[in-house]
């Protein structure tokens, strides 16, 4: 038998997940699952008025927070952007702001995958570290607790140096370092490198230039010999 029109009307709307797709029929129960499944700042950022997972603060504020004024000292949008609408070409991923690539590294002999413009930056100025023996691209994983599961964290790099000291890199911009679930990643990596010998270091856009620095006089240095 078909629905009348007043039951096709009070039909409970379901909530899709932006960035696998997953449906549910409570509002709560799809938020908790974009914060437990994905990661803040890449896959979704959380509202400053309303604490929801949203895609673009810019575009939430317009229909859900028309009153306020937009937040300037925060994310804006996520890095990575899912696109699953009917209405879309296709089905797919698109990164508006993420430039992805290979960097071809001589003191590693092979190509290593950078997922960002900082990623890519801070490999050049480690190949030509003089400082530096060799670095390693996603070297381990580590296991993290957050919001009641357990996941595996992914570091960026593994540095090791001249002086045979290592050291675990992550690379973020400074707008997702006070993410909490990022905080829990780098706890973790903080006693694994306790454990192994190492130091964890989360390097920013902020220390790209003193490290650029460095480089340009360890150049010079060796122009002037």
């Amino acid at each position: 038998m078909s629905k009348s029109f007043e039951d096709a009307g009070q039909q409970k709307r379901k909530w899709m997940c932006f960035v696998c797709a997953k449906s549910y029929e409570a509002f709560d129960d799809y938020k908790k699952h974009i914060v437990t499944e994905h990661e803040e700042g890449r896959e979704y950022i959380k509202c400053p008025a309303c604490d929801a997972p949203v895609r673009d603060i810019k575009t939430h504020y317009a229909v859900k927070h028309p009153a306020r004024v937009i937040p300037t000292n925060c994310q804006l949008k996520v890095t990575v952007w899912h696109d699953f609408s009917p209405s879309g070409k296709k089905k797919g991923t698109r990164k508006p702001r993420v430039q992805t690539g290979y960097f071809v590294s001589e003191k590693m002999q092979r190509e290593v995958k950078y997922r960002s413009r900082l990623e890519a930056d801070f490999y050049a100025c480690l190949e030509a570290d003089d400082d530096v023996l060799y670095f390693e691209a996603e070297p381990c994983k580590i296991p993290y607790f957050w919001n009641g599961q357990w996941h595996n964290y992914i570091p960026d790099i593994r540095v090791r140096f001249v002086d045979d000291t290592d050291q675990l890199w992550e690379i973020k911009p400074s707008s997702q370092t006070d993410y909490e679930q990022n905080k829990a990643k780098w706890a973790s990596a903080n006693n694994h490198c306790e454990s192994v010998g190492w130091d964890f270091v989360v390097q920013t856009e902020d220390a790209l230039g003193t490290y650029i620095s460095k480089v340009e006089r360890q150049r010079a240095r060796k122009l002037n010999n």
